[in-house]
């Protein structure tokens, strides 16, 4: 078979809308000019996924077209790209495999990871060693977050009219409105007009950076409505930041 009539495709995945796939593209599109190809050559299949996850679209799509020996090669910029849980891998090696596809791994200790099996011991390695690491970054990930809640941390959204302060919950008496910031003393004003009548609607627009929505989910929950109308929670954390707030009001 010569190089005009392999059909390539190619494999890029991102974990998140944040992270950059740009590098992914240069390093495999610098592959394809050594070869005297460019990605109007190739099919580009790319998902924005987590590697554990096997609910990838165009993933999903690439592994039909391979079992319809749509392909001969496919292209990826390194091993983890394809999953980061062994047993997709696994899957991706043998549908290659059983459908004559040579994977070409642009970034890696292995290169190519033949139908026949050469690279194959290797690649399966790297696959479990990704698959592993990913589990102790879990492991790791829960231990932080149980350590933080053991030290009164704040973890997830923060309440309107709060910041988190190394961490910590604390009222925010400074707000930045440019930044979409709401004070806390905003807050209790806001609530405190509910509390007397006045509509969601009228005080989201007298309040900077307040939807109706957030008002009236506050004024719904009786123990955040009482954060702001009597400064008083049960959980400790809120409680603790209340502290400031309600020492200086008996000053």
């Amino acid at each position: 078979m010569t190089e005009d009539t392999k059909e390539y495709a190619t494999y890029i995945r991102r974990s998140t809308a944040e992270q950059e796939e740009q590098h992914q593209r240069d390093d495999i599109e610098e592959w394809l000019n050594q070869r005297e190809l460019d990605f109007g050559d190739v099919a580009i299949y790319a998902d924005q996924a987590s590697g554990a996850s096997a609910s990838r679209s165009d993933f999903q799509q690439l592994i039909d077209e391979i079992e319809n020996d749509d392909y001969t090669d496919v292209i990826v910029w390194e091993i983890s790209r394809i999953a980061r849980r062994g047993l997709l891998a696994q899957q991706f090696f043998d549908v290659c495999e059983d459908h004559a596809v040579t994977i070409h791994v642009v970034n890696g200790s292995v290169r190519t990871i033949e139908p026949d099996g050469h690279g194959r011991l290797i690649a399966d390695i790297i696959a479990a060693v990704a698959a592993e690491e990913r589990r102790s970054l879990i492991r790791r990930t829960r231990a932080g977050l149980r350590r933080a809640r053991k030290e009164g941390k704040w973890l997830g959204q923060v309440p309107a009219g709060f910041v988190r302060v190394e961490g910590y919950l604390a009222p925010n008496m400074s707000p930045d409105y440019d930044d979409g910031e709401t004070g806390f003393v905003d807050m209790c004003d806001a609530i405190e007009r509910i509390d007397d009548g006045d509509s969601y609607r009228s005080v989201a627009r007298d309040t900077r950076n307040v939807t109706r929505q957030t008002l009236m989910n506050i004024w719904k929950d009786d123990e955040r409505r009482d954060w702001y109308l009597d400064r008083e929670a049960d959980d400790g954390r809120v409680s603790e930041a209340l502290e400031e707030v309600t020492v200086g009001d008996g000053e």
